[in-house]
């Protein structure tokens, strides 16, 4: 039975939460995120047991890179704090050399952080059905993303022009800044086919790509390409790649490997 005081706290208390608003719903948001990690940390599970996967968009073979110190895998429902390598065998059974351009440590080591960077970027800013980004070892612009069970090519890529640099930096329209003091990211053309999607970009006096390929359909559109490469840190990430460059001259469009 209610006292004379309890009657009297209750009303005191429906005054003073009348008019507030009604306490958001956070539900469907921790879902959606909970099955976005739990999704992540299954193919990182697989990965780590299997070691050897089969890209069937691809008609390649990945081989689970070797972890050094530093690399580790998320506990279920945890963060990716980093993303293990793989090695692309073009011809399933024939493993490529290791070190193939002849790199110092501290530079392939350099390539290999530029590469955990960008893999953390992509995992972030990819849409929740991308459930696995891996850099390819020793391949500073490749990346194996999965979507939906299958494998899928990325090229996330910063190179120097060649020749058509130059004659691109001395017809700029007036009142944009020369090249080597520009600071945008200047937007190219993209390719939107079922499957391939690219957009380009300029910086300075480098070509800047991002590339998705698939033998059927491409599993990302172009606008999701273009708004990875809106976030800032894609291009703090870019402005690295530009002073020190990681790859070899690209063409009027990227290279032609990528094609």
């Amino acid at each position: 039975m209610d006292t004379d005081d309890t009657t009297l706290l209750r009303d005191a208390l429906d005054r003073t939460t009348d008019g507030l608003p009604p306490l958001p719903d956070l539900a469907p948001l921790a879902v959606r995120e909970g099955r976005r990690r739990r999704a992540r940390a299954r193919i990182a599970v697989a990965t780590t047991a299997f070691g050897v996967v089969t890209a069937g968009a691809l008609g390649l073979t990945l081989l689970a890179g070797t972890t050094g110190p530093g690399v580790s895998t998320p506990a279920a429902g945890g963060a990716r704090t980093s993303y293990p390598p793989v090695v692309v065998e073009e011809t399933p059974g024939v493993t490529p050399p290791d070190n193939p351009e002849g790199l110092s440590e501290a530079e392939r080591e350099r390539r290999a952080q530029h590469q955990q960077k960008m893999a953390a970027l992509l995992d972030e800013l990819l849409p929740p059905k991308i459930t696995d980004i891996r850099p390819v070892k020793d391949r500073t612009a490749e990346y194996r993303i999965t979507a939906g069970g299958e494998t899928f090519r990325m090229v996330a890529s910063v190179r120097p022009e060649g020749g058509a640099a130059l004659s691109r930096c001395a017809n700029r329209p007036e009142g944009m800044p020369p090249c080597e003091e520009d600071t945008k990211l200047r937007a190219g053309g993209m390719v939107e086919w079922p499957t391939r999607v690219t957009v380009q970009y300029w910086y300075r006096k480098s070509v800047v790509e991002l590339s998705v390929y698939a033998e059927k359909v491409v599993p990302v559109s172009g606008r999701v390409l273009f708004d990875v490469a809106k976030d800032p840190r894609f291009l703090e990430l870019v402005k690295d790649a530009d002073a020190r460059p990681m790859e070899a001259e690209a063409g009027m469009f990227g290279s032609p490997r990528f094609w």
